[in-house]
């Protein structure tokens, strides 16, 4: 049988993180909680910390902050529900690692290498079977635009880089203030 996929997306503290880790634990199967965070100050520190005793001692975790699709088979070898927590992270991980975007030029550089690395993981998850992926995300554009040129790279990418796996997403789930609803079977197709 084929892989599942699922995004859940929300704002930040939505509630988005523990749904799907709910949603995890609701499935048959061994479980993998992928963490892409990294810990660089105390507030991201405690973050993590929180995390990880929301989680309890059901989860194989990875700490992956980049190269996921990389350490796939290694994931997938010893689970069949697997969360990704979160692709807002994983993308600010690339921005970072990739260079300082002071250009468009830049930032098209670091989208394509970002945008390349998410295809790959897709494209392994969809040629394994039988496993179920719940990516979790950040919703970031329902804001004001920044000000700053930095900030609108970031949003922009990271709206793409949602919009990439929302596109392959079997389901999408969206939470807002704690509750959450299903979008995909809501999606509109405008043929034309």
């Amino acid at each position: 049988m084929k892989s599942t996929i699922i995004l859940c997306s929300g704002g930040a503290r939505s509630g988005k993180s523990e749904f799907a880790e709910q949603l995890a634990l609701s499935l048959k199967g061994r479980k993998a909680y992928v963490a892409t965070g990294q810990a660089f100050d105390d507030e991201m520190k405690d973050r993590i910390k929180k995390h990880q005793l929301r989680r309890g001692k059901e989860w194989i975790t990875f700490e992956i902050p980049l190269h996921l699709h990389k350490n796939w088979e290694e994931i997938k070898n010893v689970s069949d529900v697997i969360l990704i927590d979160c692709l807002t992270m994983f993308t600010s991980n690339h921005v970072f690692a990739h260079g300082d975007i002071n250009t468009q030029e830049d930032a098209n550089r670091i989208e394509s290498i970002i945008l390349e690395e998410l295809r790959l993981l897709l494209q392994e998850i969809n040629n394994s079977n039988d496993k179920t992926v719940i990516f979790v995300t950040n919703e970031i554009g329902l804001g004001i635009v920044p000000e700053n040129k930095l900030a609108r790279y970031f949003r922009d990418i990271t709206g793409r880089v949602n919009r990439e796996v929302a596109s392959t997403a079997n389901k999408m789930y969206l939470t807002i203030s704690g509750i959450t609803i299903e979008l995909k079977s809501q999606e509109v197709h405008i043929n034309g």
